[in-house]
């Protein structure tokens, strides 16, 4: 389905949008009306060093904003510190209750923690969040008690204010309900008509034949309803039945032929002719209706057959059949007509076929040759189609909305959303890649499986809805993400692709810069590669790509970057590599996977390199610190480095099945993990399990082992795939020789964070990395292209469907070639057709 057709569908079936937008108003307004009013109130702590002795003092500056302030913040919702708070408020919710309406907020650069409590009343509000701060007051001194005194000093720097409404209005909740239930009736109305495609215009039957479409006609029979004055105005423009008739009685007589006694079938296609050839009948035109192709004759009595679809109908599947067996009988196809477009109608029939999604005139006969979407190789700097420039618009936005992949509210993604606006025409574009059903087939069985093992831990786990939203939220929106980026291939070059990924990735970067602690390492790194490594994609040129690679991987590693540093020394090696001297003869199929043993040699053989040079001190002094220190702790590097797979390995022990989605781990999963972690003999490892790992959810840093945790075995055979599509589509590249410098560059990147990335920051480099290098299955063999008799098909690009030429004019109908009307030109609506024409 073209975006042109989405819109078309959604503004032929305009009744579900109207309904729609008002079921979600008056939904969203009785929610928002029998919801409780609720008010909210903050207060904020000032965290610092009372006793400082030596720089590795827990209570150094340094140490608190990393260490201990996240287990203040932790204090904060401990059952401990909220039954005490209950007990002195005398309020009857238990401590699980309040923390369900505290929100504790971190901000390290200043070392505050922020404690917002929601509560019915304002009074409520205020002694809560007074109550909480005080409790975290007296506590957390108590944290790290000290010979001459507590280490810490936690000071009050902003009291519960007014309490301010929390709560959303019932207007505000009207206008959301609105906007979601039009959207959902649009994506309804796009759906059925991908799921029943129907002939509409000229575009539909082009996609499908060199058969000219003859005439367009509005739909038979009188218009009944009183129609109000401005539809009257408007219909001056929209043409009558016995006007299009009349020009289609003269396309016949000018098609190939004898000028008289030409016989002519109209064939149905799904559709009933009996009537249209009584009002088609005149003088030395003898038009039979004919109601299946099986009951043409192969005689040869009739000088051509001309195929006849209902717009309200007709579908795609029911044409492509009658011009089948048409030309199975032998018999010249002159051309295509399209019957039944509503056109003059009252009121009440706007209405039924708003409902039905009937073809109108003003929408499908005025839409002259509907553009297809363009390949990436045809897109070039010349002007464009109207439909074909917003094609590429909408996907650039799309693309963008994917790559950005900061959290919206109620959980929902930014990439979710494009995804499911534009289901309808990125879901038949996956049939044609490989590994896409699998991927899609994962992700349902993983969600549905995460939601039963959540609801299987309920019984003694607490359950964060928050979070359940915005990890399954993730999981759609990459997949679906997937399904866009394929669409887009065929839509914009890769170049612009990636550049629009990688903006949308800066800009969800940029969000986060204000609570970063590294902004090059962790928020603009990323992004940046990508663009850069798009940008130079353009340009086709190896030197260029390689010496971007280089000022990235200088730029990684000033910035304690080591691992970006080492992505773009494998994509280097790799575009090298691309560089050998073969032979001429064309490489057999097989021979493409020698790429997967040396993409491993080149991970074994830059891990150990790159950890020499880190030794060695050739990339600074401060990594070849922190390098020695790892592997003095863990034995290793990559333990070192990445701990969290040992805590991982021991929760899978006791939960070989994960937790769910939005399972909040208890005390015993927390001591589980603390003795995993321990055996890397890193003194912050407990800390970093309990402020990070297991904090209202299961955040193991690494895309594959949140994907065990949120959907169970499914998550896993899940990552699994995405990580051999990966790893296939690079090696077909590289076999071919075609393989981008971005390509080279996201392997690595995706497979890192697939193994040692968090999700929430390393799925955009993986969902671009599939949507790039996915392999697109053999083109299946297209039906036989029907050309009519004595008119010519214009060729089209290499590898495309021939387009017939076929006028853009509204209304207008087809000449012979080299034909001219009087005026020099070709015909127009407003010219009267005569027999000068026809000769």
């Amino acid at each position: 389905m073209e975006l042109s057709d989405y819109a078309r569908a959604i503004a032929g079936r305009w009744v579900w949008v109207v309904v729609g937008g008002a079921v979600g108003v008056l939904l969203a307004a009785a929610v928002g009306m029998h919801t409780p009013a609720t008010y909210g109130a903050r207060v904020a702590l000032y965290v610092d060093a009372a006793v400082i002795s030596d720089e590795q003092d827990p209570s150094s500056a340094a140490q608190v904003r990393t260490a201990v302030l996240p287990s203040v913040a932790e204090l904060a919702t401990s059952s401990s510190v909220l039954a005490r708070v209950a007990s002195t408020l005398e309020l009857d919710d238990s401590a699980g209750a309040l923390a369900a309406g505290l929100d504790v907020a971190v901000e390290r650069e200043m070392s505050v923690l922020h404690v917002a409590a929601t509560r019915p009343t304002p009074a409520e509000a205020s002694a809560v969040a007074r109550a909480v701060g005080a409790e975290v007051q007296r506590r957390a001194v108590e944290l790290l008690p000290g010979t001459d005194g507590p280490q810490l000093r936690v000071t009050l720097v902003q009291d519960a204010a007014e309490p301010v409404p929390t709560s959303r209005p019932a207007t505000v909740l009207a206008v959301l309900g609105g906007v979601a239930g039009a959207g959902g009736a649009a994506l309804a109305a796009g759906l059925a008509e991908l799921a029943r495609p129907r002939v509409r215009g000229r575009g539909d039957v082009a996609r499908r034949t060199a058969a000219p479409v003859l005439g367009l006609l509005p739909a038979a029979g009188p218009a009944r309803g009183r129609r109000p004055r401005w539809w009257r105005l408007r219909s001056r423009d929209l043409p009558c039945r016995e006007e299009e008739l009349a020009r289609l009685r003269w396309a016949l007589r000018c098609t190939a032929g004898d000028r008289d006694g030409r016989r002519v079938a109209l064939v149905g296609a799904a559709s009933d002719t009996a009537p249209l050839a009584a009002e088609l009948a005149a003088p030395g035109l003898d038009v039979v209706p004919v109601g299946s192709p099986r009951a043409l004759p192969e005689d040869g009595r009739f000088d051509g057959a001309v195929v006849v679809a209902d717009g309200r109908v007709t579908t795609v599947a029911d044409l492509e059949a009658t011009l089948g067996d048409v030309q199975a009988r032998g018999i010249p196809v002159t051309g295509v007509v399209i019957d039944g477009l509503l056109s003059q109608a009252g009121v009440r029939a706007g209405i039924r076929a708003g409902m039905r999604g009937d073809a109108h005139w003003a929408l499908d006969g005025r839409h002259g040759t509907v553009g297809t979407a363009v390949p990436a190789a045809a897109v070039r700097r010349t002007s464009v189609p109207a439909d074909v420039a917003t094609t590429q618009v909408v996907a650039g936005l799309a693309v963008a909305m994917v790559g950005f992949t900061r959290p919206l509210p109620m959980g929902l993604s930014a990439g979710l959303l494009a995804a499911a606006a534009l289901l309808p025409v990125w879901l038949p574009t996956v049939r044609r890649y490989r590994g896409t059903t699998p991927l899609l087939a994962l992700a349902v069985v993983g969600l549905v499986s995460g939601a039963l093992l959540a609801g299987w831990y309920s019984a003694d786990h607490a359950f964060a809805p928050y979070e359940a939203a915005a990890r399954a939220s993730a999981v759609l929106g990459a997949v679906g993400g997937v399904g866009v980026l394929l669409w887009a291939r065929g839509v914009l070059p890769v170049p612009v692709l990636g550049t629009a990924f990688g903006l949308g990735m800066l800009f969800s970067g940029l969000a986060e810069a204000p609570t970063s602690d590294n902004l090059w390492k962790f928020q603009l790194s990323a992004p940046l590669m990508v663009i850069a490594l798009a940008l130079a994609a353009r340009a086709g040129r190896p030197a260029l790509t390689l010496a971007v690679l280089a000022v990235l991987g200088l730029v990684n590693v000033t910035n304690d970057a080591r691992s970006a540093f080492g992505f773009c020394a494998v994509a280097a090696v790799l575009v090298l590599w691309q560089q050998r001297r073969v032979t001429d003869r064309p490489a057999h199929r097989g021979r493409r996977w020698l790429a997967l043993p040396v993409i491993g040699g080149l991970v074994a053989g830059g891990y150990w390199l790159l950890t020499d040079l880190m030794l060695a001190g050739a990339l600074g002094a401060e990594i070849q610190q922190r390098t020695v220190t790892q592997i003095a702790q863990s034995g290793s590097l990559l333990l070192g480095g990445r701990p969290e797979w040992t805590a991982t390995w021991a929760l899978a022990h006791s939960h070989p099945f994960g937790f769910g989605l939005g399972t909040v781990p208890d005390d015993q999963d927390l001591l589980i993990a603390k003795a995993g972690i321990a055996v890397t003999n890193i003194p912050t490892a407990a800390g970093y399990v309990e402020t990070y790992m297991l904090a209202g959810g299961v955040h193991l840093h690494s895309i594959a082992a949140d994907l065990w945790a949120s959907l169970g075995p499914a998550g896993v055979l899940l990552g699994l795939t995405a990580g051999v599509l990966v790893l296939l589509g690079i090696a077909d590249q590289l076999g071919r020789r075609q393989a981008s410098g971005l390509a080279c560059l996201l392997v690595p990147t995706a497979l890192w964070g697939l193994l040692f990335g968090p999700m929430e920051s390393n799925v955009d480099t993986l969902t671009l990395a599939l949507g790039l290098l996915l392999l697109a299955r053999p083109p299946r063999a297209r039906t036989a292209q029907v050309a009519p008799t004595g008119a010519a098909a214009s060729p089209g690009p290499a590898g495309a469907p021939r387009r017939p030429l076929v006028p853009t004019s509204p209304g207008a109908v087809p000449a012979p070639a080299g034909s001219r009307s009087r005026r020099g030109r070709s015909m127009e609506p407003g010219d009267p057709p005569g027999p000068e024409e026809c000769t």
